[in-house]
């Protein structure tokens, strides 16, 4: 993980995928909405392992599989 306080994993669908097409249908979502910075690899893999557990332990289902449907009468 990273050594930097307050600094954790990102999980999907932030900065740059904000202006996708997909999610913002109406292009309004600012282009180039994102930052990077390299980290070392043992760190982005630990990272990736404890968000998949995250999602795994409160089931969360990332992708196109993740709808649902509430009907209100």
């Amino acid at each position: 993980m990273s050594k930097i306080p307050g600094q954790g994993p990102s999980s999907t669908y932030e900065g740059a995928a904000q202006a996708l097409k997909k999610y913002d249908p109406q292009q309004k979502a600012p282009k180039n909405n994102f930052s990077v910075r390299p980290i070392p690899k043992d760190d982005n893999g630990a990272g990736g392992r404890l968000m998949a557990d995250f999602y795994r332990l409160n089931r969360i289902i990332d992708g196109s599989n993740d709808g649902f449907t509430i009907k209100v009468s």
